[in-house]
């Protein structure tokens, strides 16, 4: 190799190597834009490799007629269990934000309205251990709104016509 062609190639061949090692050193990764089906965020100090956030696709079911598509968009984010804490995806219907609690805030960070699921005792068992059940809680100003569902109406059935009558 002569010394001009050592001029040339020994400087490419540094930028080469300083391109392909400058995440590692930074510990980061700069891009205008990212093209993908799927990013997953997850803590490398978490042995399970779970995602804690997924923005990704998510397909539609055949016979789901709330589907506009074949695939929406889709944000999804989970607890260090694995558990769903919240999923954002479109449909046909109506847009829907799914989540175990919601907050309304003033401007001091107190909350105004709550929106949320409470476990409460459902039934004494024998053994003196209770079940637990899930039920829907609203608090306004922190005061709790007790709102009772109304049972079903008791309507009596529809008369039965006689098969040999006619309408």
């Amino acid at each position: 190799m002569s010394e001009r062609e050592r001029w040339i190639i020994y400087p490419l061949l540094f930028f080469a190597l300083g391109a392909a090692v400058r995440d590692k050193i930074l510990h980061r990764v700069d891009a205008k834009e990212i093209y993908c089906e799927s990013l997953m965020i997850v803590d490398q100090h978490d042995p399970t490799g779970q995602p804690l956030a997924e923005l990704g696709i998510q397909r539609a079911r055949p016979n789901d007629p709330t589907q506009m598509s074949d695939s929406v968009g889709m944000l999804r984010l989970t607890n260090s269990d694995g558990g769903e804490v919240c999923r954002i995806a479109s449909d046909a219907m109506f847009q829907r934000l799914v989540g175990r609690q919601l907050f309304i805030i003033d401007d001091n960070k107190r909350p105004l309205v709550v929106a949320g699921v409470e476990q409460v005792p459902d039934m004494l068992l024998p053994n003196g251990d209770t079940t637990v059940t899930s039920q829907g809680v609203i608090y306004l100003n922190n005061q709790r709104l007790r709102i009772k569902i109304a049972p079903p109406l008791n309507r009596n059935p529809a008369p039965q016509l006689p098969p040999d009558a006619s309408l």
